[in-house]
């Protein structure tokens, strides 16, 4: 029974697309895409080595089109993941924000690739009950991602964006120790776009 809906489902975002393209693709002004998805992180350190853990994602982004093919944004975003074990809570995040190209190589089709500059960081935070210490761990560093998508145009202005992304921080040091340590996170995921 699970094999039968793991088929249906599979035929159905096959689908999307062909739906996809009685609805012509144009992008015009402005643009807004959020999205949610599952996102696997691992972290980069001087004498660590961490496995990678998967959590929930997402992100936010605001732009314009210069032209159909093109658009210029600026997009959040980020993965956080909480574990408790004997009372002592733990909270890890990684955060980007960026300046993003996005390009679509055919302005009349879906597909598109994107890259982006910016700021990133990755904070840990540790509480510990009836302690009155809390360990807090942040870094601030250089903030990057690259990813592709494909815009399954449902509505004159409105399109579902199935997407996958790399994004992570570069050049982060540790506020309490100054060690050095980064980020980084695949997430894939569906996103909401108005063009």
């Amino acid at each position: 029974m699970k094999n039968v809906i793991r088929a249906v489902g599979l035929l159905a975002i096959a689908a999307l697309p062909v739906f996809g393209q009685s609805k012509p693709q144009t992008r015009d002004g402005f643009t807004i895409s959020f999205g949610f998805g599952r996102g696997s992180a691992g972290a980069t350190c001087e004498g660590c080595d961490t496995d990678r853990e998967g959590a929930p994602t997402g992100y936010l982004r605001l732009g314009g089109a210069l032209r159909p093919g093109l658009i210029l944004a600026g997009e959040i975003n980020g993965w956080t993941k909480s574990e408790t074990e004997q009372g002592v809570e733990a909270e890890l995040t990684i955060l980007t924000i960026n300046a993003l190209v996005q390009w679509y190589p055919r302005p009349a089709g879906g597909f598109f690739v994107s890259g982006g500059l910016g700021a990133g960081t990755m904070a840990l935070d540790v509480k510990i009950p009836n302690a009155v210490t809390v360990s807090d761990h942040t870094n601030s560093a250089l903030g990057y991602q690259f990813g592709a998508g494909y815009d399954i145009r449902l509505a004159r202005n409105f399109s579902l964006t199935p997407f996958a992304t790399y994004f992570g921080t570069a050049g982060g040091k540790l506020d309490s120790s100054g060690g050095k340590i980064d980020g980084n996170v695949f997430h894939f995921g569906l996103g909401f776009t108005w063009h």
